[in-house]
């Protein structure tokens, strides 16, 4: 069952207002890990106004629901972001950036034993495989021929 966003802010307790609807309803449907200039613009072409220190705040205020989490930054620095729908891991490819998805949540047995292992109370983990993308190999390959 899909949930909408507005569903989504009910659930977790947020005031639902329309640009935070449309924060979290643009995370929900993005697959580009967008950092907050690219979500504010997308908010604000998207009819929404809305300022960046809103942005801000509503990322923060999903981000401590447990509805997004910040993924590694871009080449400019900025951090992006992804709704956490399923758990799923991150593969990002350290010369451009480009983040990618993996849906299997066999990395959370990490999170089981190390709260055996050290008495933790656990609460979330994050999991980021850093590598070269097919793309960025093939560059690399051309500019060495």
């Amino acid at each position: 069952m899909l949930v909408t966003a507005a569903e989504n802010l009910k659930e977790h307790g947020i005031k639902n207002t329309p640009q935070r609807q449309a924060i979290l309803a643009y995370l929900m449907t993005s697959h580009e890990h967008p950092s907050i200039e690219m979500i504010y613009e997308h908010v604000r072409q998207s009819g929404f106004s809305v300022s960046l220190a809103t942005v801000y705040n509503t990322l923060e205020l999903l981000q401590a629901n447990k509805l997004i989490t910040e993924v590694a930054p871009d080449n400019d620095g900025h951090m992006r972001y992804d709704y956490l729908d399923k758990p799923h891991y991150h593969v990002i490819c350290v010369s451009c950036n480009k983040i990618v998805d993996v849906f299997d949540d066999s990395f959370k047995q990490l999170e089981k034993k190390a709260a055996v292992e050290t008495g933790y109370q656990i609460y979330n983990s994050q999991y980021e495989v850093y590598g070269l993308c097919p793309a960025c190999q093939a560059k690399q390959q051309a500019a060495h021929e």
